[in-house]
């Protein structure tokens, strides 16, 4: 993505779209904690396996909500829910500007130049911008056109906080 032009780009806020944002925020962390969920998971079915019955099937059990909720983030969910529930629902426009995003919705407007992020982390699921470890602002794939078209923004991105650094 050369210049956007004051691309813009529209969607509706969710807690399953805010979970998957603050989900990047520590990537290592959730890759290490899916090793240690997926150990625990087989160390089940080795105690399964050699007739420890009780042992193994709680192993089992407790690592596969351990695994599930990495993945799907419920409790991050309700607690987002929870706290936030009036930014919910809403209509927001983000506009990819030379100097910045402008994020703007019913209840306020920001504006974060590209110098105040220092990492731009994207998934299948979301774009997120970062200063340091704050989560500054993201971008649901719901609003791109195609999954190029997110990663035209993630590279545009990348090339303008890379200077800023």
């Amino acid at each position: 993505m050369e210049s956007p032009d004051r691309q813009t780009l529209r969607f509706t806020t969710t807690a399953k779209a805010s979970a998957d944002a603050h989900a990047l925020t520590h990537v290592n962390l959730v890759r290490f904690d899916l090793i240690v969920d997926s150990a625990a998971f087989f160390l089940g079915v080795v105690f399964l396996a050699t007739g420890n019955v009780l042992p193994g099937v709680a192993f089992i059990v407790i690592a596969g909500l351990f695994i599930a909720g990495s993945r799907f983030h419920p409790l991050q969910r309700v607690l987002i829910a929870f706290r936030f529930g009036s930014l919910l629902g809403q209509a927001t426009e983000v506009t990819i500007e030379d100097d910045g995003l402008r994020f703007e919705n019913a209840l306020a407007t920001s504006f974060v130049p590209w110098s105040s992020i220092t990492a731009v982390r994207s998934s299948k699921e979301t774009v997120a911008f970062f200063r340091d470890r704050v989560l500054m602002g993201y971008i649901p794939s719901s609003a791109f056109a195609s999954p190029a078209a997110q990663a035209k923004l993630v590279q545009f991105a990348t090339s303008r906080i890379t200077p800023a650094r």
